[in-house]
């Protein structure tokens, strides 16, 4: 898995060291909406200087996950090699829920990539404690 912004990609390969190659993948039928949503995902990747190589928009939300041409391109990527990291706008773009993006989140990690919604996920609730007596 990428470590420290690097890619296991181009670490240690003479001449290969730089960010993380990443696919931004948005699924929006509105193509100004989708193009706003790719930009504020490129921006979330630059902010960790992270290298967009590629941007998937997909005008099919209501299609099945894995029937959607644009997410063939994100597996192809994915199973190329050729990008580490996956961000989207929102879980529900890949997902019907939080459960759902977090199966496919641990799905990437045993494929050594990363899937990440840059909007969402909400805050894990505060911890609660027992009032002392």
């Amino acid at each position: 898995m990428a470590t420290n912004g690097y890619s296991p990609a181009t670490d240690g390969v003479p001449g290969k060291h730089g960010p993380i190659p990443t696919l931004v993948y948005v699924c929006e039928p509105d193509s100004a909406t989708a193009e706003q949503l790719a930009e504020l995902c490129r921006i979330h990747a630059a902010h960790r200087a992270w290298w967009v190589v590629d941007t998937v928009i997909e005008p099919t939300p209501d299609a099945p996950l894995q029937q959607r041409e644009g997410w063939q391109r994100v597996k192809a990527a994915l199973d190329r090699g050729s990008v580490d990291i996956v961000i989207t706008w929102s879980p529900v773009s890949v997902a019907s829920g939080l459960a759902e993006f977090q199966v496919l989140q641990a799905e990437f990690r045993v494929n050594e990539a990363v899937l990440v919604a840059v909007t969402g996920i909400p805050d894990p609730p505060p911890p609660q404690h027992s009032p002392a007596d």
